[in-house]
C-alpha cells in the first residue's frame, strides 16, 4: 500500500474557506486550546507545523486530518460552510483513490511533484495575497508616529499638540489611498517593506506644511 500522508495543510484550507491564512491560524488556535482544556487529543484534528515562504524564512502553518476539516466546517454556516464540506471531501476522496491503487515508483513521484507544484502554487497565492501579522501593523504604526513628531519637530510643538491627530488622518489615508486598501493593518506581505519606506518618506500636503510652521511659529503664553 503506498503510504500518503492523509491532511491537508491550513494554507490549503485558507483557501478552500476563502480566508485569509493569519486569520485561520487564529481560529484554529483557539480551537486547539479548547480541545487542550477538554482533554481531547490534538494530533487526530490538528498538527502544528511550518513552512518556508518566498524569502526562505520559516511561516507557522498547521497539518488538518479530515477530523479537523469536519471541526473548520462545522464552524461556518450557509453556502461557505456546503462548499468547503464538498470540497475537502472531494480532496480526501483523491487521496484515497491514489492509496487504494498499485502505482509504480516512478508514478509515485510523479504524483508526489504534481502534489508539490499544487502546494507551491496554493503557497504563492497565498502569500500574494497574505495581509501583514500584528507586529508588523505595530512596526508600521511606530513608523507613523515617529513621521509624525519629525514632521512637527518634537511632541512637545505647538503643531504635534495642535496638529497631529488632523496628520495623522492625513496620513493614513494618503497611505490606503496609494496602497489601495482600507487599512493599513490589511497592507500586503510583500508590500511591507516598501509601506515602511513610505511612511519614512511621507510628506502633508502643502496646507499642512504651513499650518505647522505656523502652529509653530507661535509663542506659547501660557505661563
Amino acid at each position: 500500500m503506498n503510504q500518503i500522508e492523509q491532511t491537508l495543510t491550513s494554507m490549503e484550507v485558507a483557501e478552500m474557506v476563502g480566508k485569509d491564512h493569519n486569520k485561520l491560524l487564529r481560529d484554529i488556535r483557539v480551537y486547539v486550546a479548547q480541545l487542550s482544556e477538554s482533554k481531547i487529543g490534538l494530533v487526530e484534528f490538528f498538527n502544528e507545523s511550518t513552512y518556508k515562504d518566498a524569502k526562505g524564512e520559516e511561516r507557522p502553518c498547521f497539518s488538518i486530518t479530515k477530523k479537523g476539516c469536519e471541526f473548520v466546517s462545522h464552524k461556518l454556516t450557509g453556502v461557505k460552510g456546503t462548499e468547503f464540506t464538498a470540497k475537502y471531501i472531494n480532496r480526501f476522496h483523491e487521496m484515497e483513490e491514489v492509496i487504494a491503487t498499485p502505482l509504480s515508483e516512478i508514478q509515485i513521484l510523479q504524483h508526489s511533484l504534481e502534489i508539490l507544484n499544487k502546494q507551491d502554487g496554493r503557497i504563492s497565492k497565498l502569500e500574494n495575497n497574505m495581509t501583514i501579522d500584528h507586529g508588523q501593523a505595530q512596526d508600521l504604526r511606530k513608523a507613523g508616529a515617529k513621521r509624525v513628531i519629525q514632521l512637527c519637530g518634537s511632541k512637545a510643538s505647538n503643531a504635534y499638540k495642535d496638529l497631529s491627530k488632523k496628520i495623522f488622518s492625513e496620513l493614513w489615508n494618503d497611505f490606503k489611498d496609494y496602497f489601495h486598501i482600507n487599512a493599513y493593518s490589511n497592507t500586503l506581505v510583500q508590500k511591507f517593506e516598501e509601506a515602511v519606506k513610505y511612511v519614512e518618506q511621507w510628506t502633508p500636503s502643502n496646507n499642512t506644511v504651513l499650518e505647522i510652521r505656523n502652529s509653530n511659529s507661535q509663542i506659547n503664553l501660557d505661563y
